[in-house]
């Protein structure tokens, strides 16, 4: 870098930021963003050069005679190769698929060309299932009461000859065959080779009573009103389902969205990465088993809920109420426990009206409780670094024990509690201190950090999460 330039210590900081994000949340999907927002560093490069210059002249002093020297030419020819490299490779997945050489001259030199899939209709027969196989494309499954399935949709492919899409178009044909308690669906897009990109977008219409299974690579699947189970198996692919009578089973390795609502059954989520996750009124159990980077919602779940993900570990019994959950952030509202949260990442915690007993762990993040009214429930929460406050009814009956080890100490409950600091004037937010003590006969209420402070309050009867979700509407399924 030219002496004096503020390009290369940026550069290094905007480099070094990016693997520091890759290493404290692995769940980031740090590569997606590199193959998108890549250019920007271009961009930013271009305008410091264009101040320093613009700032060169206002102070008088020579003016270079290129903007950018040489070794910055053959650094930016770098980035630009590595960049484009790292967008078409993280587009075209899995990676061990030989064709994308081919995939991607189709991308940049090829025409798309627009197909009818000729309507199918088969008798249901006796029927259970529905297997749809179809490698790329949009799929819109619909139960009604009819007595056969009917496939009908849409072809397009692109080429770089109309004569190359028109013998594609032949080679895989939408097949519609019945064997057994099966019905299979296929694209066939298998069978096409060569330099062609074959996508198909299907509209289904089966009997309620059947069981859907989907598989695929990528596109987006939509399943209502049906009165048997949903299996999905794709590589990424957005998914919503509505109206399900039986389980819900999604292994999804990436994922834009994942939508249920009104799902009888256990909805299961299994996967690699994702971002947005909503899930509302399942009548059974809820496990998800992955990585979420947005915003993960849940409402009205009748049995447990299990979450497992890199640094993040939730386990409640029901959930009457809802909870939201972001790379940041933890709110709940009516949950029936026992509850248990651990976080092994920065999250901060508000959880309202629980029930039960709450065993919560945090690396780093506030911690903000209250208890439902009626009867307390048994408290262990515990945060590294983060502010603690629990807010208890004024006729409530505990045994309490807060410590932290630096932070201040508040104690709305007076006399009944006894409050020790470790320090005296300013010196007692640097040393802590505990709160302890028992108002009547309850249950066992211990919290702690290491670094914050802690504070015990009477409830004033306001909510403690103003946004609760509970005037929102039930979700609906997008039309395509």
């Amino acid at each position: 870098m030219r002496r004096g330039s503020l390009v290369g210590p940026l550069l290094l900081i905007v480099i070094g930021a990016w693997f520091l994000a890759g290493t404290m949340r692995p769940e980031l999907p740090l590569l997606d963003m590199a193959a998108r927002y890549w250019p920007f560093l271009l961009i930013g490069w271009g305008l410091l050069r264009l101040i320093e210059i613009c700032v060169w002249s206002f102070r008088g002093r020579a003016l270079p005679a290129s903007g950018i020297s040489g070794g910055e030419w053959t650094l930016i020819v770098f980035i630009c190769l590595i960049g484009s490299g790292v967008y078409m490779a993280n587009g075209y997945r899995p990676w061990w698929n030989f064709g994308v050489i081919t995939t991607n001259r189709v991308e940049i030199f090829g025409h798309s060309y627009d197909y009818t899939v000729p309507e199918n209709k088969v008798p249901a027969g006796k029927a259970t299932r529905v297997l749809i196989e179809n490698l790329r494309g949009n799929a819109r499954v619909t139960g009604a009461d009819v007595t056969g399935i009917v496939v009908t949709g849409r072809k397009s492919i692109r080429s770089l000859q109309e004569k190359d899409a028109d013998a594609a178009d032949k080679q895989c044909p939408v097949e519609v065959t019945a064997a057994g308690e099966q019905i299979v669906v296929r694209s066939n897009q298998d069978r096409v080779t060569g330099d062609v990109q074959v996508s198909t977008d299907l509209e289904i219409t089966v009997p309620r009573s059947v069981s859907v299974q989907v598989r695929g690579r990528n596109g987006e699947i939509e399943i209502n009103d049906l009165n048997g189970a949903v299996d999905v198996s794709s590589d990424n692919a957005t998914v919503r389902v509505q109206n399900i009578g039986g389980n819900v089973h999604l292994d999804l390795r990436k994922s834009e969205l994942v939508r249920a609502s009104g799902v009888k059954g256990n909805c299961e989520i299994a996967g690699g990465r994702g971002r947005d996750l909503e899930l509302e009124n399942i009548g059974g159990e809820v496990i998800i088993n992955g990585a979420y980077s947005g915003d993960m919602q849940l409402r009205n779940v009748a049995k447990a809920v299990r979450l497992q993900a890199p640094n993040t570990d939730l386990q409640i019994a029901r959930l009457p109420g809802q909870i939201h959950l972001d790379l940041g952030q933890f709110t709940g509202t009516n949950l029936a426990g026992p509850i248990h949260l651990s976080s092994s990442r920065s999250r901060d915690v508000e959880i309202d009206q629980f029930t039960q007993s709450l065993e919560l762990t945090l690396d780093r993040g506030d911690i903000t409780l209250r208890p439902m009214q009626a009867v307390l429930p048994k408290i262990d929460a515990r945060t590294r670094n983060g502010q603690v406050e629990v807010i208890l009814p004024a006729s409530a009956k505990f045994d309490l024990k807060a410590v932290t080890n630096r932070g201040e100490l508040t104690n709305d409950y007076g006399p009944a509690l006894k409050t020790v600091s470790e320090g005296t004037g300013e010196d007692r937010e640097r040393h802590g201190g505990s709160i302890v003590g028992a108002v009547g006969q309850g249950p066992a209420i211990v919290v702690q950090t290491d670094r914050g402070a802690v504070t015990v309050r009477k409830d004033p009867g306001t909510p403690l999460i103003a946004h609760n979700g509970a005037d929102k509407e039930p979700l609906e399924i997008e039309k395509q």
